[in-house]
């Protein structure tokens, strides 16, 4: 039988679904906003307390054609694209690459993607009313993208470009961006605001200043 322990460069290879499969084998409730880096962190070390709990390391294994309950597949080998928030402002785009399109991107000496930005007017939209795109490379499977402010909704799309022409390989569903409340919105430091004694003793000015302080960039 041939086994690979949990390592780093084994978990690199893997989707970021296929990392929330063996984190839940660990027990481990994954946010919708976690790093992916930080989350292999989190798997190895969880790896590393087991085998010192019980003397054996987790192991993705496989004996001939036998698919063990335990092995896991790189990828669904389906074209897909997909995104989480990280916040308001950054988004986490990631996608897998079927091996027919990979195939295909190959034949055609297709060496870099494109994740295209669309930002909508409706979640119902198809057309976006504005549109731009970020290169990435075909050995890639994520991107953190900075999203313009002041816009609602947004869609990625996975492209290529042959002969002058882009090619949707796949596309996101419509992501909707938290709207803040306004009185965080408007918040600034030395700023009055119109409170009542009662919410001022809850201590609303120290909330407001703290997430002026660490999280306005969400925001502006």
């Amino acid at each position: 039988m041939e086994t690979e322990k949990l390592n780093h460069a084994y978990l690199e290879t893997l989707s970021f679904s296929d990392l929330c499969k063996i984190a839940d084998e660990f027990g481990l409730d994954v946010p919708e906003s976690l790093n992916r880096r930080f989350l292999i962190g989190e798997i190895l070390e969880l790896s590393e307390e087991s085998s010192k709990a019980t003397g054996e390391s987790m192991v993705i294994a496989s004996e001939g054609n036998k698919t063990s309950e335990r092995e896991l597949p790189k990828n669904y080998n389906e074209t897909q694209i997909s995104c989480v928030l990280r916040n308001p402002v950054w988004a986490f785009v990631f996608w897998n690459i079927s091996e027919s399109d990979s195939l295909k991107l190959k034949e055609m000496q297709i060496s870099n993607l494109m994740i295209r930005v669309c930002i909508l007017t409706s979640p119902e939209e198809l057309k976006p009313e504005q549109a731009f795109e970020v290169n990435v490379s075909t050995d890639s499977q994520e991107q953190y993208i900075l999203l313009p402010s002041g816009q609602k909704y947004f869609r990625f799309e996975l492209v290529y470009v042959n002969h002058n022409t882009g090619h949707v390989l796949a596309f996101s569903p419509v992501i909707q961006i938290p709207q803040p409340a306004k009185i965080v919105n408007e918040f600034q430091p030395g700023k009055e605001n119109d409170f009542s004694e009662v919410i001022k003793l809850s201590g609303i000015n120290k909330v407001l200043m703290n997430q002026y302080k660490n999280h306005r960039q969400s925001f502006s």
